[in-house]
């Protein structure tokens, strides 16, 4: 099953890239790219970890194994130039239970449990976005500045 993956999303993305390359070449976009994508999964596990405070029925019928499961790698996948980060669940750790608690289930159209409040947004939500374009714009300047500086 396919997991999620966080890319670079923010505003002015080209001109960011574009000054990366003049200061250092592909290595500076590298640098860059990798310190938006950290940034963008040290926002969003910790708002996966507050939304699996949670759980439905107040986590009576808990584990806690989903909870453990939500993936804290910072390892960044390369593919040419293009890097992504996962983000969420492992699914080799929590199989399906993450997507139960994520949209809820039902049968026979009728839904049996809700899903948990929040989880969802945290991953997708359009605040969720927000943030993490504000967060890449940073880094990215950061980096920036940090090649101009020495």
């Amino acid at each position: 099953m396919a997991r999620n993956k966080i890319g670079l999303v923010t505003d002015s993305l080209e001109e960011y890239m574009a000054k990366l390359e003049e200061l250092g070449g592909a290595t500076a976009m590298k640098k860059g790219a990798e310190a938006a994508l950290k940034a963008s999964k040290q926002y969003v596990n910790p708002l996966i970890e507050q939304a699996m405070n949670k759980l439905p029925a107040g986590g009576k019928y808990s584990t806690g194994d989903t909870k453990k499961s939500i993936d804290d790698s910072m390892d960044i996948e390369w593919s040419g130039l293009t890097g992504e980060i996962k983000i969420g669940f492992d699914f080799s750790k929590s199989g399906m239970k993450s997507i139960y608690l994520m949209y809820g289930t039902q049968l026979n159209g009728t839904p049996r449990m809700k899903p948990v409040t929040g989880l969802k947004a945290a991953i997708y939500g359009n605040k969720t976005k927000k943030a993490i374009a504000e967060l890449q714009g940073q880094a990215l300047s950061d980096t920036i500045r940090e090649i101009m500086e020495g």
